[in-house]
């Protein structure tokens, strides 16, 4: 199919800002970290079910592709996906986002640090509109009684954008050197950074378990619908594209139309009748600007 990956990522970019707007209704429900379980879990049984009914070969995985997926998963998931609920929670869904589309600047400059690829000035013009514009909006005074803005989630934000970025380049290496199905290569990141968490987790909060079974049960249907909506976009459904996506299209191409998700949820924002700053709207239109430039 023509344009596949470029398709797969523009649907990850509308799906993933759907399911952000979803999930910030959660996001004072659970932990970050629990949140990151609760969906990981989920998200990978959907998988498992939709799995064998794909028409595909029998897979073969190598063993060291099966640990360069393990690591992304651990990055981009266990600890960028915490991150992000983390960020959702407390500057909520735009600034969020928003912070997550310098992720594609952020593969450059790690490419240029690791692998010493040199950046054209255009990239570098790029770099700076983007960081800029991301700033002017994420550093806006809250419209209630002119709050400040909360430090430590735009450093979750940073922490995820970061993570992603990294998850990506290793992803997209596992997937076409190994030549695995997205969905597969999908399915390892998330059950093997699920797991990193659930690991984790008891060492950093008291009784997490207890805590999320005793929180899932005060969810009634209509939150659990929701819930389930958000995770099968936004984690099943939005991972998967973004796996077409990373397999089929140039990653700079598939990064930059996945980075286009704050766009889509002011477009949420408008059709909700949610107040829209110009600043917010001119400040995003500014960044994907910037982005582009990055890939020119």
């Amino acid at each position: 199919m023509l344009y596949q990956g470029e398709f797969a990522a523009v649907g990850a970019a509308i799906v993933w800002a759907i399911a952000t707007w979803i999930y910030s209704r959660f996001s004072h429900h659970f932990s970050a970290l629990q949140l990151n379980i609760v969906k990981g879990l989920i998200a990978s049984m959907m998988m498992l079910v939709v799995l064998p009914f794909l028409p595909s070969s029998y897979i073969t995985i190598d063993s060291q592709y099966l640990w360069i997926l393990g690591i992304s998963g651990v990055i981009g998931i266990a600890i960028g996906d915490s991150a992000y609920f983390a960020s959702l929670k407390r500057i909520g869904a735009n600034k969020t986002l928003l912070l997550e589309s310098l992720a594609p600047p952020l593969s450059g400059i790690l490419t240029l640090v690791f692998l010493g690829t040199a950046l054209a000035l255009s990239n570098w013009m790029g770099v700076v509109i983007t960081t800029i514009a991301v700033a002017s909006v994420v550093f806006q005074p809250s419209r209630d009684m002119g709050e400040k803005t909360d430090m430590l989630g735009v450093g979750y934000g940073l922490l995820a954008s970061i993570c992603q970025a990294s998850g990506v380049v290793i992803s997209h290496f596992a997937l076409v050197s190994g030549d695995l199905p997205p969905l597969v290569g999908a399915l390892i990141r998330l059950v093997i950074g699920v797991g990193a968490v659930a690991i984790f987790i008891p060492f950093l909060e008291d009784k997490p378990y207890q805590s999320m079974r005793s929180r899932a049960s005060t969810l009634d249907k209509v939150s659990w619908f929701w819930l389930l909506t958000a995770i099968f976009v936004g984690t099943f459904l939005a991972l998967w594209l973004q796996q077409i996506a990373l397999k089929h299209a140039n990653p700079a191409v598939a990064q930059t139309l996945i980075a286009t998700s704050p766009l889509f949820i002011l477009v949420i924002y408008a059709i909700k009748g949610q107040p829209i700053s110009k600043r917010s709207l001119l400040g995003t239109i500014a960044a994907l600007f910037g982005i582009s430039l990055f890939f020119i």
